[in-house]
C-alpha cells in the first residue's frame, strides 16, 4: 500500500513519522452493535474521523480487512496453508496510517477512535524503515 502524502504535500521538511493503529476486534460486541442498529452509524463515525485527521494533516492512509484470509507457513521442506486460527480477540479489523512527531502523539490519535468509543482495542505501531525495491 502506497503512503496518501497528499495532505502534506510531500513536503520534504516534514519530520514526522508514520504510525500504524491496528483496529482489533477484541471488546467490541458486534452483534449486540447490530441488534441497537448502531453498525451503521459506527462505519459513518469512522469515515468522518477519517476526513477529520485528513483535514488535521495527519492521515496517510487507511484500509479493512476482509473476514477470512489464510495463514501461510513454512514446515520442513514444505509449505503449509491454512487458517487464519486467530482468536476473536486477535483478529485484525483494519488499520489507519498516520502522520505523528511520536507514538504518544499517535497513541492521542487511536485514543478518539470512534472504535475506541465502542470498546474496540487498537494497537499502535511505529513504521520502521524497510529498503525500497
Amino acid at each position: 500500500m502506497a503512503l496518501d502524502n497528499s495532505s502534506n504535500s510531500n513536503n520534504e521538511t516534514d519530520t514526522r513519522q508514520t504510525a500504524m493503529l491496528i483496529f482489533r476486534d477484541e471488546g467490541v460486541d458486534w452483534a449486540q452493535l447490530a441488534l441497537e442498529g448502531r453498525s451503521k452509524a459506527l462505519f459513518q463515525k469512522l469515515v468522518d474521523w477519517a476526513a477529520d485527521l485528513k483535514r488535521r494533516g495527519v492521515y496517510a492512509g487507511v484500509e479493512a480487512l476482509a473476514q477470512g484470509g489464510k495463514t501461510v507457513r513454512r514446515k520442513g521442506a514444505g509449505l503449509v496453508i491454512d487458517g487464519p486460527f486467530a482468536e476473536g480477540r486477535e483478529a485484525v479489523l483494519g488499520f489507519f496510517l498516520v502522520r505523528v512527531n511520536n507514538v504518544d502523539e499517535a497513541c492521542a490519535i487511536a485514543g478518539e477512535s470512534p472504535h475506541t468509543e465502542v470498546g474496540g482495542s487498537t494497537e499502535v505501531r511505529m513504521l520502521g524503515a524497510f529498503p525500497k525495491p
